[in-house]
This record gives structure tokens, sequence and C-alpha cells, in this order.
């Protein structure tokens, strides 16, 4: 059984899939800005971007997901985003979208039968729900389990990193 959800979700694309972070976490959307590489730092972080004094990372999702690039850079948007972490305080980061789409109520997977089995065989953490609109399927993301990662990689692989 699949229900619509009372949340609402940014959709935006990577590559030719449609993803979705609840609204509730995105600051805003900017057109793509060139971002400063930061050395050492592992692929997905494309680097960090001055906004009104505040420098933020900036995450490529494409990298992070193994999606090959499709889309020139310029013509990506940057979506800001804060997460807020268990124990720590709120995390602001900037990650790129090929094309920002809607903010749309999202019909959800919400039983075996409509897929949460097949979701669960995946086994894919970064993914918290898969939704619909209208007949094509968004993959609702988990960011706190994302930056969660990212945390731990870089601690893991990055020196001088805790």
């Amino acid at each position: 059984m699949s229900d619509e959800t009372n949340d609402a979700f940014l959709t935006f694309v990577l590559g030719d899939v449609a993803y979705a972070v609840d609204v509730c976490s995105v600051r805003e959307v900017l057109t793509y800005e060139t971002v400063t590489r930061v050395p050492r730092t592992a692929p997905y972080l494309k680097g960090v971007l001055n906004i009104r004094g505040t420098v933020i990372p900036v995450i490529d999702l494409r990298i992070l997901f193994n999606i090959p690039q499709t889309a020139k850079e310029e013509a990506s948007s940057i979506i800001v985003s804060e997460v807020h972490l268990p124990d720590e305080a709120e995390m602001v980061f900037g990650f790129i979208a090929d094309a920002v789409e809607n903010v749309n109520h999202l019909k959800t997977v919400s039983s075996a039968v409509d897929g949460t089995q097949a979701l669960d065989m995946i086994h894919n953490d970064f993914i918290k729900r898969v939704g619909s609109v209208g007949d094509r399927f968004v993959l609702i993301l988990d960011m706190e389990k994302i930056i969660k990662y990212m945390e731990d990689e870089l601690a893991a692989n990055v020196p001088g990193v805790h």
C-alpha cells in the first residue's frame, strides 16, 4: 500500500535517476559556482564554497554513488542543506545536483508488496525510502547516514582527521 506523505521533499536528478531530500533540511538552491578544491580529501568532496561569509563543504553525490557525470558542471545546481547529527551541532553542506526539480509530497512505499523488501535486498544505507511522483520512482536520501559515512571514511583514510 502506498501513502502520500505529509512531508515535503525537494526532488532533483543525478544522471537519469530522481532523488529527494526532506525540504526542511534545504536552506537554499544555488546556481553552480566554482568550488575551491581542498588537497588530500576524498574524490566526492568537491571542495569548499564561501556563502555570505560561511565556508561550507560541497559534496558530489555522483562520485559517491558511482554515477557517470552526464551534465556539464556549469549547468548544475548546488543544494545547500543542513543535517542535525546526534550529539553534534548541525552540519551545513552543499551537494551538486544535475537538475533541481520541484518540492513534492511523494507517495512512499510502505509495505513489502510495494517494494520495501526489494530495497532491503539492495541494502543501500543511503536510501531512506522509495517514493513516487506519477509513475516515476524517487529515491529519498538519508542525508544523516551519508554525512556519517563520509565522516567515518575521512577519519579512517585522511591523517589528522578523527
